[in-house]
C-alpha cells in the first residue's frame, strides 16, 4: 500500500517536464511574434526543489515501506530459527536428545529470542502508523474533508492501542496484552521497588495524615526540594546501572569475539548437571502426568548432591507437593487419592532443594516467593500428621511458619529406614546452619532441630555414622563452633569414613 502512494507522490519530487515544455513554447512564440503576450516577456521556470510538505510525506512513506520490508525479512528469519529449534538434528538416547533440546531452549532464553519475535508486530504497527500520518498530511493540502476522515481513523486506532496497553499494564490477567504493556509493567515494578522518589512520596503522604494542618503547611515548601533530591538519586542510580549493563555487554561481546567458551558449553560436567536441572524444571512445569513427575523427582534425588541447582526447581517441587495436598477447614491436610507416593517424594525433594539453595544462594529472590506461596496454601495451624511423610512435612512447616504457629514436633515416633534417615539428617544439619546464621541478634539453632539430634544420639544401638556426624554438627553449631559445610550424606563420602573433630566448650543445654 505504501509503495502505491510513493509512486503517486514521486513525480512531485522532480521538476514537471510538461511545465518546462510549455514555458519553452511560449519563448519560441515570443521570438516569432513579440506582441502575442501583450508585451510580457516569458521566462523559463526556476526549480527550487520540491515543496516541504511533499518531502515530509515521502519521508514518512519511505519509512513505512522500509519498516514493513524489514519486518518481513525478520519474519522469514524467525521462521528459519523456529524450524531449526523444532528439528531433531541428532541421534542418541532420550537423555542426550533432551539435553540437546534444553541447550537450544537455554540459548533462546539467553539471547532474548522472544523479544526479537515480539518486535515484528511492533514494526508492522509502526509502519501502519507512519502510513496513516503520511496520508493525512498529504491529503490535508488537497482536500481537508478527505484528510479529516483518514486522520480520524488513524487517531481512533492510536487511542484504541493506547487503551489496550493501559489495560494490559493495569491488569496482568487482561487478555489484551502487548509487548509494551509487559515492558511498562516491569518498569513500574522496578520503580516501586527501588525508586527513592516513590518511597519518599508514599512516606510523605502517609505522614501527612498524622500531622496537623499547621505542620503540613510548614513542611509543604520543603517537599519539592526533597522530591528533586530523590529524583537526582534515581537518575544517578539509573545512569550507573545503564553504564554497568553496557560494560557487561561489551565484555561479553569482546570475549565472544576472542573465542571464549560459550556459556552453555558442555565440555565440563558441571554444565551437563546444570542442564539436567533445567530439564527437570521443564518436565515438572509442563507435565501433569503423575508417573512422569515421579520418575523426574526420583532422578532429581540422585543429582541433588551435585552443583548447579536451579532456583526454579525449588518452586517446581513445591508446586508438585502442594498439588497433592488438600487443606480441609484450615486445620487438617490430606493427600488426594492416588498421589501418596508423589506427595512423599515431592516433599522430600522440596525440603532438600530449598535447604541446599538456602545454604548456597542466600540472596536469591525465590525464598520470598516460596514463603508467600506456602503461607497461602498451608495455614499456620494445619495438622500434617495424616500425610505420607508427616515428619518431613512438619520440618518444612517449621521453616515457613512463625514461632507461635509452630506445632510441637515430637521425634519419638519417627523411626525411618537408614536410606531415609541419612539424607534427612544431613538436610536438617543444613537447616540448623542456615537458621543459626539467620538470627544475627541472638544466634541459636531451633529447639526442634536439637531435639532431633539428642533423640538419635541417645539411641541404643547408635544410628549410622553419617547421622551421628550430622547430629553432632547441629549441637556444635548451636554452641557457636565453626563446622565444615560438607555433604556427609553422599555415599562415596560415607565409605571414605570422614571424621570431624570440633573444639567445643560444653555448656548446659536446655531444650525447652
Amino acid at each position: 500500500m505504501a509503495s502505491a502512494f510513493i509512486v503517486q507522490v514521486q513525480p512531485q519530487l522532480q521538476p514537471d517536464p510538461n511545465e518546462e515544455t510549455a514555458a519553452l513554447l511560449r519563448v519560441l512564440i515570443y521570438k516569432i511574434d513579440n506582441t502575442t503576450f501583450g508585451g510580457d516577456i516569458p521566462t523559463l521556470p526556476q526549480w527550487n526543489g520540491p515543496p516541504r510538505t511533499v518531502t515530509n510525506v515521502q519521508s514518512l512513506l519511505y519509512a513505512s515501506l522500509s519498516t514493513a520490508l524489514l519486518s518481513a525479512f525478520l519474519a522469514m528469519l524467525g521462521k528459519q530459527w523456529l524450524n531449526r529449534y523444532a528439528s531433531v538434528d541428532m541421534r542418541g538416547s532420550a537423555i542426550e536428545r533432551s539435553q540437546n533440546r534444553q541447550r537450544k531452549l537455554d540459548g533462546i532464553v539467553a539471547w532474548y529470542f522472544n523479544h526479537v519475535l515480539e518486535s515484528l508486530p511492533l514494526m508492522l504497527q509502526l509502519a501502519l502508523l507512519l502510513l496513516g500520518c503520511a496520508l493525512s498530511r498529504y491529503l490535508w493540502g488537497t482536500d481537508t474533508t478527505v484528510a479529516s476522515v483518514i486522520l480520524g481513523v488513524t487517531a481512533l486506532g492510536v487511542l484504541f492501542y493506547l487503551f489496550i496497553v493501559i489495560a494490559g499494564v493495569a491488569s496482568e490477567g487482561c487478555p489484551y496484552q502487548t509487548p509494551w504493556a509487559n515492558v511498562i509493567r516491569r518498569l513500574l515494578l522496578l520503580f516501586v521497588e527501588h525508586s527513592s522518589l516513590h518511597h519518599m512520596s508514599v512516606d510523605w503522604l502517609r505522614n501527612t495524615t498524622r500531622k496537623s494542618a499547621a505542620e503540613v503547611i510548614i513542611d509543604a515548601p520543603l517537599f519539592p526540594l526533597a522530591l528533586l533530591r530523590a529524583f537526582a538519586i534515581d537518575a544517578l542510580r539509573l545512569g550507573r546501572l545503564t553504564i554497568r549493563t553496557f560494560v557487561i555487554s561489551v565484555r561479553g561481546a569482546y570475549g565472544w569475539v576472542l573465542g571464549a567458551s560459550p556459556i552453555l558449553d558442555q565440555t565440563f560436567d558441571f554444565q551437563v548437571t546444570k542442564m539436567d536441572f533445567h530439564c527437570i524444571s521443564w518436565m515438572l512445569q509442563t507435565s501433569s502426568d503423575k508417573t512422569i513427575n515421579l520418575l523426574t523427582l526420583n532422578f532429581l534425588k540422585t543429582i541433588l548432591a551435585l552443583p548447579g541447582l536451579n532456583s526454579a526447581v525449588v518452586l517446581d517441587c513445591f508446586n508438585v507437593f502442594s498439588g497433592c495436598i488438600s487443606v480441609v477447614d484450615r486445620r487438617g491436610a490430606v493427600v488426594t487419592r492416588g498421589s501418596e507416593q508423589l506427595a512423599e517424594i515431592s516433599a522430600t525433594c522440596f525440603l532438600d532443594t530449598f535447604t541446599q539453595l538456602l545454604s548456597t544462594e542466600t540472596t536469591s529472590t525465590v525464598f520470598k516467593d516460596v514463603r508467600q506461596r506456602y503461607k497461602k496454601v498451608f495455614p499456620s495451624l494445619a495438622n500434617l500428621q495424616g500425610l505420607p511423610s508427616p515428619f518431613v512435612a512438619k520440618a518444612i512447616h517449621h521453616l515457613f511458619v512463625g514461632r507461635w504457629g509452630r506445632p510441637f514436633l515430637n521425634w519419638g515416633d519417627y523411626n525411618p529406614s537408614t536410606d531415609e534417615l541419612i539424607p534427612f539428617a544431613h538436610t536438617l544439619a543444613q537447616v540448623a546452619r542456615v537458621e543459626y546464621h539467620k538470627r544475627k541478634d541472638k544466634p541459636k539453632v531451633p529447639r526442634w532441630l536439637l531435639r532431633f539430634a539428642l533423640r538419635f544420639l541417645s539411641q541404643d544401638p547408635l544410628p549410622p555414622t553419617p547421622v551421628i556426624i550430622n547430629c553432632l554438627t547441629m549441637i556444635a553449631i548451636d554452641l557457636g563452633c565453626h563446622t565444615p559445610n560438607t555433604n556427609v550424606g553422599a555415599k562415596d563420602e560415607i565409605d571414605q569414613g570422614y571424621v570431624y573433630t570440633y573444639e567445643i566448650s560444653i555448656s548446659p543445654l536446655t531444650l525447652y
